[in-house]
């Protein structure tokens, strides 16, 4: 039977690799779906529902890597992750509380769900914005970075909210990093229930309905 740390452990594996797997889903989808909007409007849902599940998923990597038994916030790559991903916990923070947000008086200048940019998947040399949401005068709105002295987009998607950017190609690279690093520390002289099966297990369950008994009126 597995003991008290070796249960944590694994519920921190599992934690981490669904975790994982979301963000690299979200990542994967977001840049098709941004170049998708020109044409079809309505793509900016699930653009916006792969940006900010993104910034969840990360936020809840963050959480679960600094509940690991034998990795405490000192350590090299951890001090590294964290440092990289900082930006996420600021923005989560603010989309879980909207209702603050939307208070302030005065009001803030951007977008409610901030601004989603990318850069066109068939010229490099465009970048676009969606103006979702309404079109106040004074509200303000930022744009995917350009690198001058390397000579590149930073990121070919970006979410800005207020003065700050979500360059999430460049966080995303930090987080693989961080992934190859921290996967194999947790598993490592682990017992085989930890370990990840190709195929998982399936319950199924089936209900069906009994005709119900008829009352007995005989005498």
């Amino acid at each position: 039977m597995a003991t008290i740390l070796e249960v944590r452990n694994i519920r921190c594996f599992d934690g981490l690799h669904y975790s994982f797997e979301l963000l690299s889903y979200f990542h994967s989808n977001l840049h098709p779906m941004c170049c998708e909007i020109i044409d079809d409007n309505a793509k900016v849902i699930p653009a916006l529902a792969c940006a900010w599940g993104f910034v969840d998923a990360l936020h809840r990597i963050r959480e679960i890597s600094q509940s690991l038994p034998r990795l405490g916030d000192k350590h090299p790559e951890m001090r590294a992750f964290l440092s990289a991903t900082a930006l996420a916990e600021d923005y989560r923070h603010y989309i879980q509380h909207l209702r603050g947000e939307l208070s302030k008086d005065p009001p803030n200048g951007f977008p409610v769900w901030g601004s989603l940019s990318w850069v066109d998947d068939k010229n490099e040399a465009e970048s676009h914005i969606a103006l979702f949401g309404a079109q106040i005068e004074g509200t303000g709105y930022s744009g995917c970075v350009y690198d001058r002295l390397e000579k590149k987009w930073v990121s070919k998607v970006c979410l800005g909210v207020g003065h700050r950017s979500f360059n999430f190609d460049k966080v995303y690279d930090s987080v693989l990093r961080f992934k190859e690093f921290v996967l194999p520390f947790v598993i490592e002289g682990a017992s085989e229930e930890i370990k990840l099966h190709n195929k998982l297990p399936i319950m199924t369950m089936e209900y069906k309905m009994r005709a119900p008994d008829l009352p007995d009126n005989r005498l």
